[in-house]
């Protein structure tokens, strides 16, 4: 069997797990190998392909002998960057978010197709096995808390924390039940001079599940936690504990393992991967109508509200208040 031959574009954080993965795969079911990594920061390429013994190349138009892409360069280049690979033929496992917004990410979905291009959104959580689990154990779900809690950091600062944290709850929580929801409330904050820091969101599901979601990256600690109340039951689980790496010498792969696996059978099968450029889009537009939800609330809330208690019927997080 062909071995598929693998560049990763961009040797920041994200770049630097891809490229584990892709190798921690060569080595254990040798169906593809890494090729060569991309950055334009030279210096930064050639240290994380000397980890790898591969390629290092400043300049996409020098890439050769490559059958597909992982693109993990900030959000701003991600449509650019894999337009430019997809019209060269190749492949593309593109970083989540997909894009900067829903009409950007449908541009990159449309020319993909039109060119016949697999095209998969590294929306890793989906992978989670966490969340599987613990919706088996509770019956019908009732309620969905998610936690998704990170310190300041300098990772990720191009986007706000809807689109790069919440995004991930959005995208799993509207998709298994369906993508039905009707948004109740969205709130947020931010630092000055900075986009959205911390995020709180309430959907009512078409099953009549509440979700609340909390995101926020300038947390004392980092936290990622689910719990569901069910009909049988109530289930918490540590997000963290199945988005560790998994060991190379074992058969249990960790979700960026299970998701490369399937990109790898996409390309394969020519069939579109379940993580495809339209889901991306999708969730990107789940992004697009919380923030007009905050800006709604910003725009409609008074310090008179903001001690009020919620109403009959609506949920109420044991976590979920954010002070502003």
């Amino acid at each position: 069997m062909k071995r598929l031959r693998i560049a990763v574009i961009g040797a920041g954080p994200m770049g630097r797990l891809h490229a584990r993965t892709v190798s921690q795969s060569a080595v254990r079911d040798g169906d593809c190998v890494l090729a060569a990594i991309v950055d334009r920061h030279v210096a930064r390429a050639a240290q994380l392909a000397s980890v790898h013994r591969v390629a290092a190349l400043d300049d996409l138009r020098r890439l050769r002998d490559v059958d597909a892409a992982i693109v993990a360069v900030p959000t701003a280049a991600h449509v650019d960057t894999a337009l430019a690979l997809a019209e060269s033929g190749l492949d593309l496992l593109v970083e989540k978010p997909l894009a900067r917004s829903a009409a950007e990410g449908m541009r990159l979905v449309e020319r993909a197709e039109a060119l016949g291009r697999i095209l998969q959104v590294g929306h890793v959580e989906w992978y989670n096995p966490s969340w599987r689990t613990a919706l088996a154990r509770v019956g019908s779900p009732r309620r969905i808390r998610i936690r998704r809690l990170h310190p300041a950091s300098e990772r990720g600062l191009d986007i706000d924390v809807v689109q790069d944290l919440m995004l991930h709850d959005l995208d799993w929580v509207t998709r298994m039940f369906g993508g039905d929801a009707e948004l109740l409330e969205a709130r947020g904050s931010a630092r000055a001079g900075q986009d959205l820091d911390e995020a709180e969101v309430r959907l009512r599901l078409r099953s009549g599940c509440v979700a609340e979601l909390r995101a926020s990256r300038v947390h004392a600690t980092r936290e990622r936690w689910l719990e569901i109340e069910g009909s049988e039951g109530t289930a918490a689980v540590d997000l963290q504990v199945s988005s560790a790496s998994g060991n190379e010498a074992s058969d249990e792969l960790d979700p960026l393992g299970l998701q490369w696996r399937a990109f790898v059978a996409a390309v394969a099968t020519r069939k579109p991967p379940t993580n495809d450029g339209r889901v991306g889009v999708a969730a990107l537009a789940w992004v697009e109508r919380v923030r007009a939800a905050i800006r709604d609330h910003d725009r409609t809330d008074e310090p008179a509200a903001k001690s009020e208690e919620p109403k009959s019927g609506e949920a109420r997080g044991h976590d979920s208040s954010l002070r502003r």
